[in-house]
């Protein structure tokens, strides 16, 4: 039979080596595939198996997130019933603006009534741009005198000033005391060990340039406060929105009258510093101008008293004395009670308006809201209990 085949001219295939034999594979088997033209496209299959799997291991595993999600509930429950209330006010203000018409129209109108010329320059003050108000407010001269004001706490059914309040009157929350003693124990502890200081009031009445010292006790309060009193300006509209939150409402009311308030003493106090220095000058000198005047004319008065026919050439001649004596510092007396009145002017024209648009209000319901509290606890827990599940998950792999 071999021989037949081989007889028919026919040509005999090739024998395919096994791969048991360790022979390599035909050429034909063979596809070499360049780097640039492989898109990764066969491993999609695999992404979408994978993201399958991983879903299918959360399922598995929601025992886990039950726990979580029951633990996060019985915190956010805890968290909602005893943490304290607090209450928000605020008020929207309207800053300065430049304006042409102000004490130079005042003068123009009654300037001729008060012997003044109506061209008269009054000056221009610059102006605080409304981006600073943040900073005045957080400033430690304004915080100082927002915490001697007294305000009426009645939750609380008693009037302190807010320094008091935070110092003597309120107490902290649970929170307050575990973290006091759990994260500041080793400060507790370290201050056992400290010569105690005599405590000292908090500082008030002082000048805005002087140096003023704080303990470290009052600090804390004062940061405190720093919290709770927030200024922010729209840029777009250009009103300022200030908020204040106390555990008090009628407290909260109170503050924010209060910190607008001050907030208008400050900018008139930058605004008519200048204007005031020259009034109270114009004002000193007005006084010594009256005081010669008067002594003046009492000497005139005098001089023709004693002498009611002035015969001698001698007694002439004194009186065209303490006559020129008497014009010259009625002059000069007239001269600075319009100065005086000028200065007046001008101050009012640098005292600045700041407009109230929308007035502080007594709030109603308090901020910190238990539901939210609770949902957020809820969703803390679920993603903690997510992220646990696939790093155990990764892990494994």
């Amino acid at each position: 039979m071999s021989d037949e085949k081989e007889s028919s001219g026919q040509p005999r295939p090739e024998k395919r080596k096994s791969k048991k034999d360790g022979d390599e594979f035909p050429l034909q088997e063979y596809r070499l595939v360049p780097v640039e033209e492989w898109d990764g496209s066969g491993d999609n299959g695999e992404n979408e198996i994978d993201l399958v799997e991983l879903a299918k291991h959360i399922w598995e595993n929601r025992s886990t997130i039950y726990k979580f999600l029951a633990v996060g509930i019985v915190f956010g429950l805890a968290v909602a019933l005893l943490s304290p209330k607090e209450y928000q006010s605020g008020a929207t203000l309207m800053p300065e603006m430049p304006s042409e018409s102000g004490a130079s129209s005042l003068l123009q109108q009654y300037g001729g009534l008060l012997g003044m010329s109506g061209s008269a320059d009054l000056g221009s003050e610059g102006m605080i741009p409304p981006q600073l108000y943040p900073q005045i407010v957080q400033s430690l001269p304004f915080q100082l005198e927002l915490l001697n004001q007294e305000v009426r706490f009645n939750e609380f059914d008693t009037t302190a000033t807010v320094y008091t309040f935070f110092d003597e009157i309120n107490t902290p929350s649970i929170f307050s005391y575990i973290t006091g003693y759990t994260i500041g124990l080793p400060g507790k502890i370290i201050g056992l060990f400290r010569e105690e200081t005599p405590e000292m009031g908090l500082p008030r009445g002082f000048e805005a340039d002087s140096i003023i010292s704080v303990t470290k006790d009052q600090m804390e309060i004062i940061d405190n406060m720093r919290g709770r009193v927030n200024v922010s300006l729209n840029e777009q509209t250009g009103v300022i929105n200030l908020t204040v939150e106390m555990p008090d409402p009628n407290a909260a009311a109170q503050v924010a009258k209060t910190s607008i308030e001050l907030i208008k003493e400050y900018v008139t106090q930058y605004r008519t510093r200048k204007a005031q220095e020259d009034l109270q000058f114009s004002q000193e000198q007005l006084e010594s101008a009256e005081e010669r005047f008067r002594e003046a004319q009492d000497r005139l008065a005098e001089f023709r008293d004693a002498n009611i026919n002035l015969s001698t050439a001698r007694a002439q001649t004194q009186q065209q004395r303490l006559q020129s004596e008497y014009d010259l510092t009625f002059n000069v007396y007239n001269s600075m009670a319009q100065q005086v009145e000028q200065a007046k002017l001008k101050v009012q024209e640098q005292t600045p308006v700041v407009s109230i648009l929308q007035p502080v209000q007594v709030p109603v319901d308090d901020t910190t809201s238990g539901l939210r509290v609770l949902i957020l606890f809820v969703v803390l827990a679920g993603v903690c209990s997510i992220v646990l599940i696939l790093f155990k998950y990764y892990i494994r792999k």
